[in-house]
């Protein structure tokens, strides 16, 4: 309720102070955002050890954003450690759920062959999906990945573009339920 003023006026300390606390129970939402707030500073000290923490608690839970934020901090080495196969992992993990971000840099990690090795036709299939979207970036570079494979590896590629699939999103580990009284911002007298 802090973060967002629902009934309540914004306090992203106390909106820290609670998500934390959530997150300590082992209630993956929070423990995204509370590592989200430690990430860019909201409310608390910036400390992207903790940041890195909370990521991976709630990555291990199925948490989408948890596990792109993490393989971002773990390709930009935001502790000081960069550790380009713990990304490419958390990356895949979160492309294999449908996160756009992070297939586009699954797409380069692929092509460069960095923390994975190098898998062009892997990489035109994440470029060619986020394109899908409309990403005028990723369609560049699925032209780009294109032009450099064979064409029996472009058709296995274009294959495997259309024959993917989202793997089913944890809800319980990507949403909170809110209750109503909380939806028009009245609050709660207890």
């Amino acid at each position: 309720r802090y973060a967002e003023s629902r009934g309540v006026k914004e306090d992203m300390a106390a909106a820290a102070k609670w998500y934390e606390k959530s997150a300590e129970l082992g209630f993956a939402p929070a423990e995204y955002r509370i590592g989200n707030f430690y990430e860019k500073g909201i409310g608390v000290a910036r400390d992207m050890k903790k940041a890195k923490t909370w990521y991976q608690l709630s990555a291990a839970q199925g948490n989408a954003s948890g596990m792109h934020n993490l393989a971002v901090l773990f390709a930009m080495a935001a502790d000081g450690v960069t550790d380009n196969e713990s990304a490419a992992h958390w990356f895949q993990a979160a492309a294999d759920v449908g996160v756009k971000d992070s297939q586009f840099n699954l797409g380069i990690l692929a092509a460069k062959g960095v923390g994975m090795k190098q898998n062009l036709e892997e990489s035109y299939k994440w470029f060619a999906l986020v394109a899908k979207t409309g990403d005028k970036d990723a369609a560049a570079k699925r032209d780009e990945i294109a032009n450099a494979l064979r064409p029996e590896q472009l058709e296995r590629a274009r294959a495997a573009t259309e024959l993917w699939k989202a793997k089913p999103l944890d809800a319980a580990a990507n949403s909170a339920d809110i209750p109503e009284s909380w939806q028009d911002g009245t609050p709660q007298t207890t």
